[in-house]
């Protein structure tokens, strides 16, 4: 773990402090132009910042751990001489410093939102922590599968930013998917970050994702991609040796 902070970020404080700037500047974009380009229409409950925050949190606390950890055997390659050291070694280091950058991110991004008079205490803290794990652990099951499916063949990195950017506009951040079409809803279902938004937002509001939030698919999807990541890792362990 702290080999990969230092090869990506230096020994600096400075360094450190962009790691963790990065995605908060990106999270902090996102949240001023939706706010921008909605005003102060909230499209549920009285506070639009709210409704924002609960959707760009998952996108954030799932995806930035996951685009991140694909690169982790690649861009550690070196540490594979030594035999004590396994691939699956690099991607779980890299997981758990993404785990906490993206900790840090969401404390930074609430004292700011506080800082504007946003409140962002939910109604069930319970059901927030609750979301708030299960988006990260989504979010280390992927990336651990893509790092190893990026080691083996490279393309799968352009397959699984695609299909990134595909769960997080299909995933509710800026609409309600209980307001669309019942056949649109139907396939919006089986995109996991949906669910990890529709579990953050039902700990704010009552009644909430009723009827489309689904916690076992959620539980059931991460746990396979890690399972599959696991068996992959397993098989060609060999093959991810070579240079």
């Amino acid at each position: 773990m702290l080999r990969d902070m230092r090869t990506r970020v230096g020994r600096t404080f400075f360094g450190l402090a962009f790691v963790i700037l990065g995605p908060l500047a990106q999270l902090v974009f996102l949240m001023s132009v939706y706010m921008l380009l909605r005003g102060r229409t909230a499209l549920m409950g009285t506070s639009p910042a709210v409704f924002w925050a609960t959707g760009l949190l998952p996108y954030i606390l799932c995806l930035y751990p996951a685009r991140t950890m694909m690169r982790s055997i690649v861009e550690n390659r070196p540490l594979l001489s030594f035999p004590i050291i396994k691939p699956i070694d690099l991607v779980v280091a890299r997981g758990l410093v993404d785990i906490i950058t993206c900790f840090w991110v969401t404390a930074i991004f609430c004292l700011i939102l506080l800082a504007f008079g946003v409140d962002l205490m939910p109604a069930r803290h319970g059901d927030a922590i609750a979301a708030i794990f299960a988006t990260i652990y989504l979010g280390f099951s992927l990336g651990f599968f893509g790092a190893i499916a990026f080691k083996l063949f490279r393309p799968t990195s352009i397959i699984m930013m695609i299909s990134f950017m595909v769960m997080y506009f299909s995933s509710g951040v800026f609409f309600m998917p209980t307001l669309m079409p019942p056949s649109v809803q139907d396939i919006l279902w089986f995109n996991p970050l949906l669910h990890c938004v529709e579990w953050l937002r039902s700990a704010y509001y009552e009644g909430y994702g009723y009827g489309l939030l689904n916690r076992t698919y959620l539980f059931s999807y991460s746990t396979l991609v890690l399972f599959l990541g696991l068996v992959l890792e397993r098989a060609a362990r060999g093959r991810m040796l070579t240079p």
